[in-house]
């Protein structure tokens, strides 16, 4: 199963969304190039940006202003989470998810926040406009809006991605790539 992402022209940032490895959960092993992840237990240094309880790693770059967006392959995986956070977000223990994180997810069961697709997708997009206060999630291949988020930013966010799968990797695409 394959994760893949890639930023979208149609966005004010089409730089592509590179994952930071400090972030890492010890689970997951980023790539020497920073473009893919797969699950593999390793042993890692525990540093104040890593997650320690939750399987997820955010971008590298950080967003304060402007339109973002980026598109994540999600085919083939049946526990996914996707969204945005605060870069003062908790990532040590099972708070992440409490605040200051806008997501959508697929998942066997419902969780307490985030927004649950309920059809199986190919591609999510994520579109960030941080000065409308606006998170954004679609599917790409049908042009099909999932679900928006409404609030007032107030600190730089992190895309993040979450994955529990064993067989999942993620790997960054390149511009229209699809």
């Amino acid at each position: 199963m394959n994760i893949r992402i890639t930023a979208s022209v149609d966005c004010v940032s089409s730089a592509p969304v590179i994952l930071d490895p400090n972030t890492a959960h010890p689970q997951l092993m980023v790539s020497d190039d920073l473009t893919s992840v797969r699950n593999s237990n390793q042993s890692v240094p525990d540093n104040p940006e890593r997650f320690d309880w939750y399987s997820c790693v955010l971008g590298s770059e950080g967003f304060n202003s402007g339109t973002h967006c980026w598109d994540v392959e999600v085919k083939q995986s049946s526990v996914w989470i996707l969204g945005v956070t605060t870069a003062s977000n908790q990532r040590k223990g099972q708070d992440f998810f409490n605040t200051d994180v806008w997501f959508v997810y697929q998942y066997k069961r419902p969780l307490r926040s985030g927004f649950r697709v309920e059809q199986d997708l190919d591609h999510v997009r994520v579109n960030l406009d941080y000065d409308r206060g606006t998170v954004s999630f679609s599917d790409p291949v049908t042009n099909t809006h999932l679900h928006t988020f409404t609030t007032t930013f107030t600190q730089t966010l992190f895309p993040f991605f979450y994955n529990y799968d064993d067989s999942l990797s993620l790997r960054i695409l390149p511009v229209n790539s699809l």
